[in-house]
């Protein structure tokens, strides 16, 4: 049972409009990114969703995400982007539950074939350092070395992929970092059956015919600073619980920050910093009754604000993130980026995912 009148509804049918767009305009298959709670939005409703797209793969951070969704019934292949801490028992865990690992290093693959593997398959996809200079190998010969000494192991080479630092910058960066992978993959000179480089910004900026995948994660979720058809795909909402007379000069909440300069009806909203919503929209960000914008005054609590009501009005659904201000705009405000915004968004707010405006899942 859900109680709090607060809650996120996402639109699958624009989550799978977004699928086809990046499908289409890369011309690849879609390692679909679900990360950090699918970035915020429930990585459960999504990814059981992305099953019926028959997804390639669905990509988490770590095994604890990808058992999560595994315990949870989602069936599409799974690939953890991060560092596994390997024991014999995280091993059979992996291959009973066909998980694929990322190889980030030669000193990890040595640590991995000192485990029994005869009765335990394990894929992997090798990470590359083409520049980001965080996970994944900048040496070629470690690469082959790992291939060639595997080859009486239980171990699948199926693919190989790197990570772009500034896709978002045209720049000329990201094609340096492109022609690096490729010169490395010449090298190599193994078939691996996926190869994929590009995050959100690269699928809608860069033409790269190296490889047949693309992994975005924001994009799905229907933002970019590329200019595209992308659809955002989460509302954010709640319901006033009490209106009250604010008389002219009293203050509200903490800090008084906030004087009436007339006597002023406010709406009192159950959701505060606690869920995610940015303490630095206090005072300086407007949520919606319908069309009419309502300015959030004094400062925000852990769980609940306060608005300025135009009128004493009978309606009492509040829109925090919608059509006409989003995320993107609580960012701007903020001084960060859309990621935090999303991703900071607690997991005890209800989520409603939606088919044709009917519930597929709540989460």
């Amino acid at each position: 049972m859900y109680n709090r009148p607060t809650y996120l509804e996402i639109n699958l049918d624009a989550l799978k409009h977004n699928y086809e767009y990046l499908k289409s305009i890369s011309n690849k298959d879609v390692f679909a990114v679900v990360k950090a709670n699918a970035y915020g939005h429930g990585m459960i409703g999504i990814s059981k969703y992305l099953d019926t797209l028959n997804c390639s793969y669905i990509c988490v951070s770590s095994l604890d995400e990808a058992m999560r969704l595994r315990n949870k019934g989602v069936v599409s292949p799974l690939l953890i982007l991060g560092y596994v801490k390997l024991t014999q028992q995280v091993i059979t865990t992996v291959s009973k539950n066909q998980i694929t690992l990322s190889a980030i290093s030669i000193e990890w693959f040595k640590e991995l074939i000192t485990y029994n593997l005869t009765n335990t398959p394990i894929t992997l996809h090798i990470e590359m350092d083409t520049g980001m200079n965080r996970l994944g190998f900048k040496d070629v010969t470690d690469v082959t070395f790992m291939i060639e000494s595997s080859k009486e192991k239980n171990i699948i080479w199926e693919g190989i992929y790197t990570h772009f630092h500034s896709s978002d910058k045209q720049d000329g960066s990201t094609q340096k970092q492109l022609i690096f992978f490729k010169n490395m993959l010449d090298e190599i000179n193994y078939d691996f059956k996926w190869v994929h480089t590009s995050n959100s910004d690269a699928t809608l900026n860069l033409e790269d015919t190296i490889s047949n995948a693309t992994r975005p994660g924001l994009a799905l979720y229907g933002y970019s600073s590329v200019p595209s058809e992308l659809v955002p795909i989460m509302h954010f909402y709640s319901h006033i619980t009490q209106m009250k007379l604010l008389k002219k000069h009293e203050t509200v909440s903490y800090g008084a920050t906030y004087t009436a300069e007339n006597d002023t009806w406010i709406g009192i909203v159950p959701v505060g910093y606690a869920d995610g919503l940015p303490i630095g929209l206090s005072n300086n960000f407007n949520v919606y009754i319908g069309n009419e914008s309502c300015p959030i005054v004094g400062k925000i609590c852990m769980d609940q604000l306060m608005i300025k009501l135009p009128s004493h009005t009978v309606a009492d659904k509040v829109t925090i993130s919608g059509t006409i201000s989003n995320f993107e705009t609580m960012a701007k405000l903020t001084n960060t980026i859309t990621y935090e915004i999303l991703t900071c968004l607690n997991i005890r707010i209800h989520r409603i995912f939606r088919i044709n405006n009917q519930v597929f899942i709540e989460e």
